[in-house]
């Protein structure tokens, strides 16, 4: 192949694909950087729902509230998902995301549990109280960070795979 290549006008092209993947970039570490509206409300629905565990209602009370719980949850994520400006293809998430998922799940979860034995061991007053304030605020305390953590890669990940292809083109493959 021996088609002769304006450097000037192939840089242009190169900024002009650039410059908006790197605003999509931009609009994805802000959302996780900022916005904690979302983690407030969730925090607050889960202090509701651990503070109604803990009072001595009849079996399909608890049913009740718990169909209200992950009613209330998936509500607010397609209200927040359908807000959000910058959507991204599943390809996207990397494995940091799906262990933020889990050591979410683990830490929180372990925050009940220990703040529930805890309380009960020591027989504090509104046990339930307890473990709903201790497994919201360390909720809140894990998201900010967490979410920071598993969206700061996409950007160094997108630009290797960038310089692979290019790569690869320039091969011939």
């Amino acid at each position: 192949m021996t088609t002769t290549v304006d450097a000037e006008r192939a840089w242009q092209d190169l900024q002009r694909i650039r410059v908006p993947q790197e605003r999509v970039y931009d609009e994805i570490e802000r959302s996780a950087h900022s916005d904690p509206k979302v983690t407030y409300v969730m925090a607050a629905v889960m202090w509701v729902f651990l503070a109604t565990m803990g009072l001595k209602l009849p079996g399909w009370c608890l049913w009740l509230t718990l169909a209200a719980y992950v009613g209330t949850l998936g509500s607010l994520a397609a209200v927040y998902s359908r807000r959000a400006r910058m959507r991204l293809h599943r390809s996207r998430y990397s494995w940091r995301s799906y262990a933020t998922f889990i050591a979410g799940m683990a830490v929180t979860g372990g925050t009940i549990l220990l703040s529930d034995n805890l309380a009960d061991a020591f027989a504090l007053p509104y046990p339930s109280l307890i473990t709903a304030t201790a497994a919201a605020a360390a909720f809140v305390l894990f998201t900010g960070p967490a979410n920071r953590w598993a969206v700061s890669p996409l950007r160094e990940r997108a630009l290797r795979g960038h310089a692979t292809q290019a790569i690869h083109e320039e091969a011939g493959l």
